[in-house]
């Protein structure tokens, strides 16, 4: 899909994780190259075999630490978390790979005195890309960990706060077998859509913009918001809150509003349409 690339995919700018990761490869490479020699320098002595080798893992450590941390500490506007996507980190990790082969070419032929044949640059390329392999792998793992303890920070917090959801004058949806429960405050919501047997809730919190499906209906949502006159039906299937609408554009489809922290344009039902302008007109 043609969008993939695109997604949004948080830059790693944790110096503590890039530090470790940078020298846990470096070290697992230098002590590959020992072991299975790929790339074996022509010297009889050990010792100094091996500080040849050692020196393959210091050039890694050094373009790892300036590809993940020197070259971002130096332009931080390119590498901004939020506006990092699959593309950029893929060519970052081609950057890498680009470099770490030329340098292990030069450092082989010059230095290791090691002849750069086809096989030679094979396994140079195929060194270089396991590297990235790991790299990445090391990097979708700190991601999720970090996402999975987002989500239960979250539950815990909704947890914590539903047994006094009437006192803190907040709403709770329930689905239709009374199995679930969800617990926000009016104003974190952003929309509501209908979708299918579900309603698909729309919010804020802690300046993160997430979605709940909970099975019911949108009707009974609506009843929930009647004391909320911010919040508003403006199609057969949508609930917004007017808080949220940035901008309302005339279409020949009819209204469409723009809405804070959602990227998609909401459609206006006419029937609709005098209680959307009535709401804007006396915010609640």
């Amino acid at each position: 899909m043609p969008g993939i690339k695109n997604k949004p995919y948080p830059f790693t700018d944790d110096l503590k994780l890039n530090l470790q990761s940078a020298a846990g490869i470096s070290l697992g490479l230098f002590l590959f190259l020992l072991f299975f020699q790929p790339l074996d320098p022509p010297v009889s002595e050990f010792n100094k075999k091996l500080l040849i080798l050692a020196g393959f893992g210091v050039i890694h450590l050094l373009l790892l630490t300036g590809c993940r941390i020197v070259v971002p500490s130096v332009l931080p506007n390119l590498f901004q978390t939020e506006k990092w996507t699959i593309k950029k980190e893929a060519v970052l990790h081609l950057l890498f790979l680009i470099l770490n082969s030329v340098a292990f070419a030069f450092y082989a032929r010059y230095v290791g005195k090691i002849g750069v044949n086809f096989h030679i640059a094979v396994n140079i390329v195929l060194i270089s890309a396991a590297s990235v392999a790991v790299l990445a792998i090391v990097t979708e793992y700190k991601f999720l960990k970090t996402k999975l303890q987002s989500i239960m920070a979250q539950n815990q917090d909704i947890d914590a706060k539903e047994p006094d959801a009437d006192t803190l004058n907040g709403i709770e949806f329930e689905s239709e077998n009374q199995s679930e429960r969800f617990f926000l405050f009016p104003e974190q919501i952003i929309l509501i859509k209908s979708a299918g047997n579900y309603i698909e809730i729309i919010y804020k919190q802690n300046e993160k913009v997430s979605r709940r499906m909970v099975r019911n209906t949108l009707a009974y949502a609506e009843q929930l918001l009647t004391q909320y006159p911010f919040l508003i039906r403006c199609h057969r299937s949508t609930v917004v809150n007017i808080h949220c609408i940035q901008k309302v554009n005339k279409t020949s489809e009819g209204l469409k509003l723009d809405l804070l922290d959602y990227s998609r344009a909401v459609n206006v039902s006419r029937q609709y349409v005098l209680k959307v302008k009535e709401a804007l007109e006396q915010p609640q």
